[in-house]
């Protein structure tokens, strides 16, 4: 039987001849959300899509039976319309490491080699004298040991950290992680940490893990990186743990409100780097994508078991 497949995303125009090419038998839609009509959403089978699909389409689309996503975390896709119907959900976990590892490496050195400092006092052409400090020998912990933590652990590890980290559930410790425990180990990782880096899917379960305890038993000295865990914390908490030195700074890439408002105490405070949610983009997505998407899309046409299945309850 034939599917009609939206694509809601924007493919170069061989990645789009490729999947018409290699699956003959499905409709390819690609007309953007003003254009498609409401006769071609109510005979729509899957979405392959980059953004949140709004309820009120997903409403008009009584035969959707799938909902593919080009990002690892899918909480944002997890609407009530499809949280409401059988609709299989899948996402494109496993293909973001090598991306959030860097990028958490690039905070941590720029850290500590006082970039943001350098760049503030070429702002103002002063000649300022800074004593960088090195890396090896410093503990990482790292806040969810999935994919993009493993990357990180790995380089890390290369460069002389030692490495402290948490996974859900419990796991064997790899080679290139020196403590590895449940969530409950979090209190000492934080203690021990001179970099304390979230990684973690944004999910219920994880929402406000860092609360004002856990700010308090980390290093003076020691900084925190949120790269995946918007709602880990408050805004206000981190603010407050920032100014009064309970930490000596932080690196955020990822917010409760996004795009972060202009009159956030964050963007003036000295010690924090602020990036506009970039740590999981990549100019070279659609080649680690595509063959995840095709992949699911053989097995949605075939009635087989699709890879990367979101439990709508957990959200991962």
């Amino acid at each position: 039987m034939s599917k009609r497949i939206w694509l809601r995303v924007t493919l170069l125009e061989m990645d789009l001849s490729a999947v018409r090419n290699n699956f003959p038998g499905c409709e390819i839609i690609t007309e953007t959300d003003d254009a498609i009509g409401t006769a071609q959403l109510q005979r729509i089978d899957g979405v392959f899509t980059e953004e949140a699909l709004p309820d009120s389409l997903v409403q008009q689309m009584p035969n959707l039976q799938w909902l593919h996503v080009t990002r690892g975390g899918v909480n944002t896709y997890l609407t009530p319309a499809v949280k409401a119907r059988p609709i299989q959900v899948t996402g494109s976990k496993g293909i973001h490491g090598a991306v959030f590892s860097e990028f958490a490496l690039a905070c941590i050195l720029a850290l500590v080699k006082k970039l943001p400092e350098c760049v503030e006092a070429q702002k103002q052409k002063k000649w300022q004298k800074l004593v960088p400090v090195e890396i090896e020998g410093m503990t990482l912990g790292i806040i969810g040991l999935g994919t993009a933590g493993s990357e990180l652990a790995r380089k890390a590890k290369a460069l002389g950290m030692r490495i402290v980290a948490t996974k859900r559930p419990a796991a064997p410790k790899p080679d290139y992680v020196d403590e590895l425990g449940t969530p409950d180990f979090l209190p000492r990782l934080l203690a021990e940490s001179d970099f304390a880096v979230l990684l973690l899917a944004s999910v219920p379960s994880t929402f406000n893990i860092i609360g004002e305890n856990e700010l308090r038993i980390m290093k003076r000295s020691a900084y925190l990186i949120n790269l995946t865990g918007g709602r880990a914390i408050e805004e206000a908490l981190l603010v407050r743990a920032l100014k009064e030195g309970w930490i000596a700074g932080a690196a955020l890439d990822a917010f409760a409100r996004q795009p972060l408002p202009e009159n956030s105490e964050l963007w003036n405070l000295p010690n924090v780097i602020i990036t506009p949610r970039i740590a999981g983009i990549t100019s070279q997505k659609w080649p680690a994508l595509l063959p995840i998407f095709t992949e699911n899309l053989r097995r949605f046409i075939a009635g087989e078991p699709l890879q990367n299945l979101v439990d709508k309850e957990l959200g991962y």
